[in-house]
């Protein structure tokens, strides 16, 4: 699938159910894949501020995408907030950071 259906498949999953999270988390990742920053983080912030969500993914790559943007204290926030509900991403986090790969969240 490319990343176009995958847009245009989770944007359709979104209209149906606007409470629909792993539509967001896959829209935003897909976005932030298709460098389309701004895009993937407005996804980010539904899943946090409106859907309130516990995933440290998206906590991690919003920190991440802050962290792009030059927003440090945001970035940390954020990244501080995905290792208090998943303390074992340190490791990850930090190979994260040594290979300089911006977008993709640890796995």
């Amino acid at each position: 699938m490319t990343p176009f259906e995958i847009i245009a498949q989770t944007t359709q999953a979104i209209s149906s159910n606007p409470n629909d999270a792993e539509a967001y988390k896959q829209r935003a990742l897909t976005l932030c894949q298709m460098q389309q920053y701004e895009d993937a983080m407005a996804d980010l912030n539904t899943l946090i501020d409106a859907l309130h969500t516990d995933d440290p993914e998206i906590f991690q790559l919003r920190g991440t995408l802050h962290m792009q943007r030059g927003d440090k204290t945001s970035a940390l926030n954020d990244l501080r907030h995905a290792l208090d509900l998943d303390p074992s991403l340190m490791q990850k986090l930090t190979g994260e950071y040594k290979t300089n790969d911006k977008c993709t969240p640890s796995k």
